[in-house]
């Protein structure tokens, strides 16, 4: 049983201020640097890196904060620091009753060693995208917290199931659970990183309200984040006391941030966190183990965490895009920002995906791709009176690179790692391809596609609840589309190839897609070559042409308009009851 002083949280060693200065001006965050020098780069891997301060810290037992106070550096607004003291005195009062009251432990000697197993699973699977533990403490902290202990169990036997007998998943989950509702855990930041854990056990989808889902841990994480003032820098002299763990709090923050973004977006739910009331700075490599290993997964993570600030805007401008009295940011705008993070990426993060095969696969980077093409798709779906949205080239384009990731992932024989967003990622995707169809050239190949997508969402089935919502969904469209396009099929079969390419020549009487007229919307899309499929084969040809944004299936082109009463009357007509409210993560 820890210690008093364990429990009360100091370390071994005082504690520096951090190396390096988050960058000023960043468009998410504000931050607080009076130096007068430029703005450092975010991502140091060059030259000798710093060690980080949970490097500093990771000989000791104490590895966090200890007392989890609610109220330790925040802003006063309401003069609750004329009671400090006894709010003090009833902290440590409440730790050491929890410290002595403990409940629970992990359950058998053999239980305790699959922790190592389970250990790898994290390390291999879930580290990139939840970087909230440290393989030189995790040992002890296990041995400490059976929250801890239980919540890495749970995951990792989720994603990777051990072949000798243990609890299971569900087990794991409810025992993290029922200790963490409990509040049997002492040690703040010891419970934050087991509740990020739980993101990997979504039985369920959130077609219902329960709190099992990941939009429910994530709120969770997120308010008590904000409660340790996660989200705030700390002072300098809470620094010097050596009882904060930085590099830590910045890592489970911004693993909170970059899900709530992500989750926005896909249910369409308006996001806990406002940046200006933030100041914490970004992630830097040294916030991350100095092994090479951990380093690029850092590398990845951070790149993630930039996707999902932008995914963030762009979800904020589209939930309020229906509200007359507010002023949207422009779509261009937007784009340009994708394709700014896109450029920016090094070259061993790229997509490769430019050649027939996929010769350097990296699941992680194949992984990072997925919320980007599903943005691409979201920002060029437009609504239209019938229930099913229309697609712009560039969704299509998009939903096809997904369907090539699927493809690449279940070639390669395993589809538990990803996470379970990917359901959404998927159902996005199948919606510009099933109209994809319904063009001629593209028929074929967006077959194809959906036949990987329906593959993928299969195995997603093992896994996540949502992905049963998902499949229906699949079979409903997909079913009623068949139907819809049969007659359409054998009355223009005698048509000649050409009918389709008139379809696709540029007419200057015919006005731009929305919002693209003046965007290269290939910009998005640096990776991606003839060679990478079918569909880009032919808009890439259809670009260099001038014919992939006139006269194409788009809902602001006066030619599709014409068409589609002769053509495609029948399209949308079984879709009319079609909701999106399938297309969420468990």
């Amino acid at each position: 049983m820890p210690t008093l002083n364990t429990v009360l949280g100091g370390f071994a060693q005082p504690l520096p201020p951090h190396p390096a200065q988050a960058p000023r001006g960043s468009p998410e965050f504000r931050r607080h640097d009076p130096s007068p020098r430029g703005p450092p780069s975010v991502i140091r891997s060059e030259g000798l890196v710093a060690p980080s301060p949970s490097q500093k810290s990771q000989g000791s037992d104490a590895r966090t904060e200890g007392v989890a106070e609610s109220h330790t550096g925040d802003i006063d607004t309401g003069f609750l620091h004329v009671y400090a003291p006894e709010n003090q005195s009833n902290a440590e009062k409440q730790a050491l009753e929890a410290c002595l009251d403990h409940k629970y432990s992990f359950s058998s000697p053999h239980e305790q060693d699959l922790q190592e197993s389970f250990a790898v699973t994290y390390w291999d699977n879930c580290y990139t995208w939840c970087p909230v533990l440290d393989p030189e403490t995790l040992a002890t902290e296990t041995a400490r917290s059976p929250l801890l202990a239980n919540a890495i169990a749970a995951a990792a036997s989720h994603v990777q199931p051990p072949l000798v007998p243990h609890e299971g998943p569900a087990a794991y989950y409810k025992k993290a659970r029922t200790i963490f509702y409990e509040d049997e855990e002492s040690d703040g930041l010891t419970a934050l990183m087991a509740v990020s854990l739980f993101y990997w056990w979504a039985p369920r989808s959130p077609s219902t309200v329960h709190r099992h889902s990941s939009w429910w841990w994530t709120s969770v994480l997120i308010r008590h984040a904000q409660q340790m003032n996660l989200h705030r820098e700390p002072t300098s002299a809470q620094v010097l006391s050596g009882t904060l763990n930085l590099s830590l709090r910045r890592r489970i923050w911004w693993t909170a941030f970059a899900r709530e973004r992500l989750t926005a977006l896909c249910q369409s739910k308006p996001a806990i966190i406002d940046p200006d009331d933030c100041n914490i700075q970004e992630l830097s490599l040294s916030d991350f183990p100095s092994d090479p290993r951990y380093r690029r997964k850092g590398e990845m993570f951070i790149q993630w965490v930039r996707l999902c600030m932008v995914i963030g805007r762009i979800a904020k401008t589209l939930s309020r895009s229906a509200m007359p009295t507010t002023s949207c940011t422009p779509p261009d705008h937007h784009r340009q920002e994708l394709v700014n993070w896109v450029n920016s990426l090094p070259l061993h993060l790229q997509l490769p995906i430019g050649s027939a095969r996929t010769q350097n696969f990296d699941r992680d980077v194949h992984q990072l791709y997925l919320p980007y093409l599903t943005t691409i798709i979201v920002l060029h779906l437009k609504r239209s009176a019938n229930t099913l949205p229309e697609a712009l080239p560039p969704a299509i384009l998009a939903a096809s690179c997904i369907a090539r990731i699927m493809r690449d992932i279940l070639s390669r024989g395993n589809t538990r790692f990803l996470m379970a967003i990917s359901c959404w990622y998927c159902g996005t995707a199948f919606i510009p391809l099933l109209q994809a169809c319904r063009i001629p050239h593209l028929a074929k190949d967006a077959n194809d596609c959906l036949d990987i997508l329906e593959r993928a969402v299969e195995q997603l089935q093992l896994m996540w609840g949502s992905a049963n919502v998902i499949r229906e969904g699949f079979k409903r469209l997909r079913t009623a589309s068949n139907e819809a396009t049969r007659p359409a099929r054998s009355q223009t079969s005698s048509i000649p190839d050409e009918t389709s390419t008139r379809l696709m020549e540029p007419s200057s009487t015919h006005t731009e897609c929305r919002g693209m007229k003046d965007f290269d919307w290939m910009a998005l899309f640096p990776f991606v070559t003839q060679q990478t499929g079918g569909i880009a084969e032919s808009l890439l040809m259809g670009k260099q042409n001038g014919t992939a944004t006139r006269g194409f299936l788009s809902p602001d082109n006066f030619l599709f308009h014409d068409n589609i009463a002769t053509q495609f009357e029948d399209l949308f007509e079984p879709f009319v009851d079609y909701r999106l409210d399938f297309m969420v993560p468990g």
